[in-house]
């Protein structure tokens, strides 16, 4: 099907929290009565709507053909909520997920200050990220931000409630090359936690990991022997992030939390230890165990569920049993390493008493574990139940159902899982959400 998809050369400004000439509630009126108008087939009303100089883009028929080849491959229109809102100084954008009788599509528009049409598309809901329905994106502004940390630079997007003086979340990322939204494909998991919580009032920071975009300087580093860590890896850019945001205007100092996911969950008691200004953790998906313990349980789980990899998993418990060796050589060789990480990575986490740490931690905590996650397996949560049992300002919940990314199902979770589209459930927002608020 001909999609209404015109390529604007619409320039992606750095948006803030300051308010143009429509605002959102404007934006979204309009938005809704172009819908209305597409549904009562007022297709040249819509066209007269658009600035003069797109106006050859959006012509009448056109826009009749298409709304007739979705409303009949579709089914009627049912409904539509607001999915997605940007703003900048040269166009107000406004997304809306629109119901139809079979399945949902996704219909963007932009208005200029003047409020004429500049910009109209409809997308495939299934193909794309569509936010879950707890997100509010009348509550909160996106703008982007990047932090410089020596010759490393972080893109990031701050999710900011309207409201002044947010508590902030940051959120610390899984192991390897992740993106801002944690993404697998048009899967975001990082993106339903920042808009979850900015719809609940509570700004939250994600970004690009230095691994992300700056893989080939990596590289060239690991081939040299340079030294690399949890540190370099993940720490050194994240202290650099939390004292670069306290400084902004609309973000508490006093109310900073560090969420971390993954490997990023288990680093964030050693952040809280040392960062005075950070008020508590939150670990979801985190390994009790140490980290090659973990990955050689993941090893022997995968071998099960695909044992035509077996060969490449015993490989890689090969290499997790070697890197555990107290005696390990700082310059063994990379590939006798699990995923061919330097040795020096694994002396520092050999080293690194997470448990420990957590027990003693004097600030709140809050584990989430999925009761499917294959790669924290239930062992981790028992252990860190038992761990924090005397820790009264630590808090550990089971969530069933839910695997590492907490996205929910009902069989075997395996990676190939990740990218079957889904959402984080909303009970995991509003535990979230109820926990910063008693931590407070």
């Amino acid at each position: 099907m001909k999609k209404i998809i015109i390529a604007l050369f619409l320039l992606l400004y750095v948006g803030s929290n300051q308010t143009f000439a429509l605002g959102y509630a404007e934006t979204e009126r309009k938005g809704k009565e172009i819908i209305q108008l597409l549904v009562d087939k007022k297709f040249d009303v819509v066209s007269k709507q658009v600035d003069s100089f797109y106006q050859s883009s959006y012509p009448a028929y056109v826009l009749e053909k298409d709304w007739a080849e979705l409303t009949g491959t579709y089914g009627e229109y049912k409904s539509s909520k607001p999915v997605n809102y940007d703003v900048s100084p040269y166009y107000h954008f406004i997304a809306f997920k629109i119901q139809f009788e079979f399945l949902p599509y996704i219909f963007n528009i932009s208005f200029n200050d003047a409020g004429k049409i500049i910009y109209l598309s409809f997308m495939e809901a299934h193909k794309i990220y569509v936010a879950p329905d707890y997100c509010d994106v009348s509550k909160f502004l996106e703008r982007k931000i990047t932090i410089t940390n020596g010759m490393y630079e972080l893109p990031g997007i701050l999710s900011m409630p309207n409201a002044s003086k947010n508590p902030l979340v940051i959120i610390l990322p899984e192991a390897g090359p992740t993106d801002k939204d944690g993404s697998y494909e048009e899967n975001k998991p990082y993106k339903d936690l920042a808009w979850g919580l900015a719809s609940k009032g509570i700004a939250c920071f994600r970004y690009e990991k230095r691994s992300n975009n700056y893989g080939i300087f990596m590289l060239k580093d690991k081939a040299a022997y340079e030294k690399f860590t949890p540190r370099e890896d993940l720490l050194d850019d994240l202290y650099k992030i939390i004292d670069s945001l306290k400084t902004l205007p609309d973000v508490d100092p006093q109310r900073i939390f560090i969420l971390g996911h993954g490997q990023g969950g288990m680093l964030a008691p050693l952040v809280a230890k040392e960062r005075a200004d950070v008020k508590g953790v939150i670990m979801m998906g985190a390994n009790a165990k140490r980290t090659q313990e973990m990955m050689i349980d993941q090893y022997k789980y995968l071998s099960k569920v695909s044992p035509e990899k077996k060969p490449e998993y015993d490989e890689q418990t090969r290499n997790a049993i070697r890197s555990m060796d107290k005696k390990l050589n700082p310059l063994t060789e990379h590939h006798l390493m699990p995923y061919d990480v330097q040795a020096t990575y694994w002396i520092w986490l050999n080293q690194y008493p997470h448990l420990s740490i957590s027990q003693k931690l004097n600030k709140p905590q809050f584990v989430m574990h999925g009761e499917r996650d294959y790669q924290a397996n239930m062992e981790n949560y028992e252990l860190w139940k038992k761990s924090l049992q005397k820790n009264s300002k630590a808090t550990v919940k089971l969530y069933p159902r839910l695997n590492h990314l907490f996205y929910a199902g009902d069989t075997q979770s395996t990676y190939s899982e990740y990218y079957l589209k889904s959402n984080i459930p909303e009970n995991v927002i509003l535990d979230i959400s109820e926990w910063l608020m008693r931590a407070e």
